[in-house]
């Protein structure tokens, strides 16, 4: 293998590294909702155990954020569950991309076009990993608003309902 075909493997495994790059910096921002979620989950189970415990529950304002976060609670299971598909895709892709490197540079080496369409499969695969991450993702942001909104709604309401 001389230097031209060497330089030419290596232009050809840049696609699938530009992608791994891709995918950490997006893997980043998921990783960090998946985190903020947890901590979220933690707290408002921490929260309601604190309510549960005090026994207050004559008071009007505890029964309401016992509601409030007996409601909350699912949805922000969900939502974690779907960041953590979103995590376990985006690894799932970086490793496919990966081996699309090896396989592209293995089909360079041998010269062999059946393993040229295993690289160009493998490609193909973490891209669709990466896109279904993505659309996990984006369906979590769009819960999140709603979820938002629910609460701000719901504690906007709670002055007619103490009057």
């Amino acid at each position: 293998m001389n230097a031209a075909n060497v330089a030419q493997t290596i232009q050809l495994i840049i696609g699938p590294v530009v992608l791994i790059t891709a995918c950490a910096i997006i893997q980043g921002g998921i990783l960090g909702r998946f985190l903020y979620i947890g901590q979220r989950l933690r707290s408002l189970a921490n929260e309601r155990l604190g309510i549960l415990h005090t026994g207050n529950m004559e008071d009007a304002f505890s029964l309401e954020r016992l509601q409030e976060i007996d409601r909350q609670l699912p949805l922000l299971k969900y939502r974690h569950r779907l960041l953590q598909r979103a995590v376990l895709l985006t690894y799932g892709a970086i490793s496919v991309f990966l081996g699309s490197m090896f396989a592209i540079a293995l089909s360079v080496a041998s010269n062999a076009g059946g393993i040229a369409s295993l690289a160009l499969l493998c490609f193909l695969l973490g891209t669709c990993l990466l896109l279904i991450s993505v659309l996990f993702a984006g369906q979590e942001i769009r819960m999140s608003h709603q979820a938002i909104c629910y609460e701000v709604n719901r504690i906007a309401s709670l002055d007619k309902f103490f009057q």
